[in-house]
């Protein structure tokens, strides 16, 4: 016992001279956790050898302190929901406040209903150094597999006992140095590697309330697990970890004791936990000293970079197509999901929404969708909420995804004691989304998204992970327009901190103070623009007539040939070669394209130089071309043949 106490005296020392800058991370041990201060210790990096790659600071520590997982239970937006609804329902406050620190503080909930606790207060957590470590390492190491994708494992239901194994991903771990250092026993597992674990407490219901004030049921809160269970992505073994913690294949040297072993692994999972919510690190980053942070500016400037970089180049794709009919120009937006569970996911707070620009050659604006002010709310939203749009045509019409929520007289709700169920769910769904599903119930489209023949489908056909908004306005012939598309990001409704700005609570006036400080911008995920040059000859349908592939010429040819192929309708096309077998030898058009003409050109040697040694030998192929049009229309399919002689 005089060891273990040498031990964590150490410990803090460490962490008084390590991080001076900021507040220490925990060195406490309860009877089933220790703070990540221990942890740190030895899976930290030394500058040299130890947890690094190429001079980089991998060590989990450095990560996970300035995400919002490592600050889960300092997060001020987090804590002034809780106090309103606690403001709201005052007599239900150990219901609320315990159902909610569950999973933003588990270490401080676990050990308190380990102890015989049956209630655990925010002020408890408050007060406790080890409860303010958030989603720390002894927790999530802890996790046991027991009723893992079951329903009984959600909501905070993960299972931890007192033996005091940590699970790891390693084989042949080193039991003796880890157990002396820290009192822990590790033990080799998988299970860390599956979206079980993170469904543990990323599946949320919670408790709704009637006109009585009683509890009547559950209410499906955030829900990415079961989304990505209804995708192609199970399938494919993504697992939810291989986004939010991207592994590397180096070698890693894991530990920094003993000194003369070194312990190198491979792969290596980082710790990033790589999310969206810029908004809020940007917020904690501005606060560190008044939340008593443990992560210095520096590593929220790195969690900041990697989360916009997360949201602009794997949250989603941007199209951008039109036509010209009837002294109207049609603009087709299309929103691709490239994520494993709905775009915005989570808490149904956030919204993402199109703001869509046309202007002239004098850059006179002549129309104009979904723009927002300073404050971030946007301009044109004048209604409890708005609807989903297949056609707009109005300006003062705005296609926003998100969940709005009611109450049992369906009455628009941002309290989440009284949401009931969704009046409006059209958050665009992930590729392989369907309506069949076994859980499609609890992540069910709402609204009038579920009846658009572009959402989520194409041909009838579900799963597309995508939607196409078409807008409709008059314009004048014989112009040319630059046609500007951006797709909007909030993780803050303005409309949930206006509400939550009438209550005067401590953490209330805190966090709305922070907001206030802090413009609520939306950020941008994609953006595109196109010129269009409206001309009835150029652009009208009486001009193309009809879909069609043209004979490639020449033919034969030796090494190169020309395919022309016209688009009656704006539609998503693709051009694609096979050989005699039916194999996929090229793909030469795969995108979206506006009514007219075009010509693409095939290059044999090209084609070997980017794919060698793929050499193409003589004989016959075929070119097949598909279109599907934006409108929903039928789909045009023609094949012909072609004849390489060398």
């Amino acid at each position: 016992m005089k060891n273990q106490f040498t031990i964590l005296a150490f410990f803090v020392l460490c962490s008084t001279v390590l991080f001076a800058q900021s507040d220490p991370l925990p060195f406490g041990r309860t009877t089933l956790f220790a703070g990540s201060g221990i942890c740190e210790v030895c899976h930290a990096s030394d500058g040299g050898n130890v947890m690094t790659v190429n001079g980089l600071d991998v060590s989990p520590v450095t990560y996970w302190r300035s995400t919002m997982m490592g600050n889960a239970s300092k997060d001020p937006f987090w804590r002034a929901v809780v106090a309103e609804e606690v403001h709201r329902f005052p007599t239900l406050q150990q219901t609320i406040e315990t159902t909610c620190i569950n999973c933003h503080s588990p270490m401080g909930y676990t050990e308190a209903f380990f102890n015989g606790a049956t209630n655990y207060s925010m002020a408890q957590m408050k007060a406790d150094p080890i409860a303010n470590d958030g989603v720390s390492c002894t927790v999530c190491h802890q996790i046991k597999p027991d009723n893992f994708g079951s329903a009984l494992s959600y909501s905070g239901h993960y299972e931890i006992n007192l033996d005091s194994i940590i699970y790891g991903p390693y084989e042949d771990p080193l039991v003796e140095q880890m157990y002396d250092m820290s009192f822990f026993t590790p033990v080799y597992t998988n299970h860390l590697n599956q979206s079980e674990l993170c469904a543990t407490c990323h599946t949320l219901f919670t408790p709704y309330l009637d006109n009585q004030g009683q509890i009547a049921g559950k209410f499906p809160e955030q829900t990415p697990y079961i989304e990505w269970k209804n995708s192609i992505y199970p399938a494919q073994n993504t697992q939810c970890q291989d986004c939010h913690m991207p592994m590397i294949t180096d070698s890693v040297d894991i530990a920094s004791i003993p000194q003369s072993h070194q312990v190198f692994r491979s792969p290596f999972w980082k710790h990033v936990f790589v999310g969206g919510n810029v908004y809020m690190l940007r917020m904690l980053k501005d606060n560190i000293q008044t939340l008593g942070l443990t992560a210095s500016a520096e590593n929220f400037d790195s969690t900041i970079a990697r989360a916009e970089e997360n949201l602009t180049k794997k949250a989603i794709e941007l199209y951008i197509t039109t036509t010209y009919q009837n002294d109207s120009l049609y603009v087709f937006v299309k929103i691709e999901n490239k994520a494993g569970h709905k775009i915005p996911s989570g808490i149904p707070f956030r919204r993402m929404w199109i703001h869509l620009k046309v202007t002239d050659p004098k850059n006179n604006v002549v129309y104009e969708s979904g723009n927002y002010d300073e404050l971030g709310e946007i301009t044109g939203l004048d209604a409890d909420y708005e609807p989903h749009y297949d056609l707009i045509t109005n300006e003062n019409e705005i296609q926003i995804y998100e969940g709005v929520m009611v109450d049992v007289d369906l009455a628009v709700t941002n309290t989440l004691l009284r949401a009931s169920q969704y009046i409006k769910d059209n958050r665009i769904p992930p590729k392989g989304f369907t309506t069949t599903h076994p859980s499609y119930d609890t992540t069910a489209i709402f609204g009038s998204a579920a009846s658009d023949p572009n959402f989520n489908r194409e041909n009838t056909t579900q799963g597309t992970g995508s939607d196409i908004v078409n807008y409709r306005f008059p314009v004048t012939n014989e112009t040319a327009y630059k046609v500007f598309a951006e797709v909007c990001f909030q993780t803050i409704k303005p409309r949930v901190v206006s509400q939550l700005a009438t209550i005067s609570e401590p953490d209330i006036i805190q966090f709305v103070g922070m907001y206030n400080n802090l413009p609520n911008t939306p950020f941008i995920l994609k953006s595109d623009s196109i010129n269009v040059f409206v001309s009835d000859v150029a652009d009208d349908g009486s001009t193309v007539n009809g879909f069609e592939l043209s004979q490639n010429y020449p033919n034969p040819f030796n090494p190169s040939t020309k395919i022309n192929y016209q688009i009656q309708l704006a539609s998503k096309v693709t051009l694609k070669i096979f050989d005699v077998l039916g194999n996929e030898v090229a793909i030469l058009v795969d995108g979206y394209k506006s009514v007219g003409r075009y010509e693409v050109e095939f290059n044999v040697a090209q084609f070997a130089a980017a794919n060698s040694p793929a050499v193409l030998p003589s004989g016959v192929y075929f070119y097949k071309l598909e279109a599907t049009p934006n409108n929903g229309g039928n789909a045009f399919r023609e094949v012909r043949k072609m004849i390489l002689l060398k």
